[in-house]
């Protein structure tokens, strides 16, 4: 009895265990593996897929204004006459029914066929860069949030790290003021710089959770999947970039955004023609087989069943609608003009996009090796003021300022990389190589 009771217990524990695995380990996720799980599993890029299906299947569903139409038809009617003088065979007692089968073949229908499948194939390319637009939007703010969390994580050791520099400090101000070597105000200083590092240290944990929790939508993790963010950041030297005119004009011939807003304007130029189409004439082809049978309810009249065939050409041709026709071409004129000048638009903001992240990149470049001096400096200046202290050389004052002087330093350098990083990666996503990348990662 004990031991099937253990190995029950074993089993159950074996079981339990599979399903908190996810919830007691966390799984470390570098930028690279951000970006395929978030481009991947995503519900709103799964949306835009699945739109992209929809439009493709509208091609076929376009191209079947071409094809023959089958309608089966079948009636049945009970005619009951109280007129005892009638004398006409269609009105006297009866019951009838037929059955009809047609078959439509469009021969011309005003070319709107054939604008709707054009139609339909432009549409299915407006998705498409839908999707793309999306992939490169959902690309910068999975960067962005590990971009952020990287720098909230060094910020909160940054901070941690000052606290510590400031709790040393209060100890020597305090053995200082209880020697009566200096006065108490150098040691309330010290406090209150003290309690605004640790005011610093919450803030950037509570950045660094915010940045974690922004990650975590765009993997479409829930709550229950722990996960932790793992790298460093990139130095812009990394990222190689062409002169600007040069990247300017491979961003206007591959930016998703701008081809679909060309797309967007011959979708309209488009349904223009199809407008135009309703007023020209439309012809069809119909045969049909009917079946058809009538029993009378006297005797005195034959019971009719006929069995025929028909072939018919039909066209129609509306040349004039009430103006309906006129006004929608119109309006759809316009319609082509606002698309236009949004088009106009969006070629110049992705103009100033390009420049603008590639005169901050290169500002990074200039910055991050000067930041990264200035940290040593600080450094090196920390640690003779330290031990001056420990010895009585240098006020507290000045160790003081020498601390805040390395935090300021310290700061500085983190976010001037991040900067770096972020710029440099914004760059490269607005570029064909990082639209190329991200293609691969869909």
């Amino acid at each position: 009895m004990t031991k099937m009771f253990f190995l029950k217990m074993v089993v159950f524990g074996l079981i339990l265990g599979h399903f908190m695995c996810g919830e007691l380990f966390a799984q470390n996720l570098s930028l690279e593996q951000c970006l395929q799980l978030g481009l991947s599993q995503n519900p709103e890029i799964r949306s835009y897929m699945l739109s992209h299906e929809e439009a493709d299947i509208a091609i076929k569903e376009a191209w079947g204004e071409f094809l023959p139409t089958l309608s089966l038809e079948y009636r049945y009617n009970q005619l009951n006459n109280d007129s005892s003088n009638e004398t006409d065979n269609d009105y006297l007692d009866q019951d009838s029914d037929s059955f009809s089968c047609r078959l439509t073949q469009p021969l011309f229908s005003g070319l709107s066929g054939v604008a709707g499948v054009k139609h339909a194939r432009t549409f299915r390319d407006y998705r498409q860069q839908e999707l793309n637009a999306i992939l490169l939007q959902r690309t910068r703010e999975i960067r962005t949030s590990f971009y952020e969390y990287l720098q909230a994580s060094q910020r909160s050791e940054q901070w941690r790290a000052s606290v510590n520099r400031l709790e040393s400090q209060k100890e020597i101000a305090t053995a200082w003021v209880e020697q009566e070597l200096v006065p108490r105000l150098h040691l309330l200083e010290t406090e209150v710089e003290l309690s605004n590092a640790r005011h610093e240290l919450i803030r950037s944990e509570a950045e660094k959770a915010v940045a974690k929790a922004r990650m975590r939508q765009w993997l479409a993790f829930s709550p229950k999947e722990d996960f932790e963010l793992i790298g460093s950041f990139d130095r812009p030297d990394t990222f190689t970039c062409a002169p600007l005119a040069v990247c300017i004009e491979q961003a206007l011939q591959k930016r998703p955004e701008l081809a679909a807003a060309q797309l967007d304007v011959e979708l309209s130029r488009l349904d223009r023609n199809r407008i135009m189409a309703r007023n020209l004439p439309q012809a069809q082809l119909e045969a049909s087989w009917t079946d058809y049978q009538r029993d009378y309810d006297t005797e005195q009249y034959n019971d009719d069943e006929r069995d025929y065939y028909s072939i018919s050409l039909n066209v129609t041709m509306r040349p004039f609608q009430g103006g309906k026709n006129y006004y929608a071409w119109r309006k759809q004129k316009v319609t082509i003009d606002r698309l236009t000048q949004r088009l106009a638009y969006q070629r110049h903001a992705i103009v100033n996009e390009v420049e603008t992240r590639y005169q901050q990149l290169h500002e990074a470049r200039a910055r991050i090796d000067n930041g990264q001096d200035a940290l040593s400096a600080a450094r090196a200046a920390y640690e003779v003021a330290s031990r001056s202290a420990e010895l009585g050389v240098i006020s507290l004052d000045d160790l003081l300022d020498s601390e805040l002087r390395l935090t300021r330093a310290e700061i500085s350098s983190s976010t001037l990389r991040r900067r770096g990083s972020w710029h440099g990666s914004s760059l490269t996503t607005l570029l064909p190589e990082g639209m190329a990348w991200m293609r691969r990662s869909e």
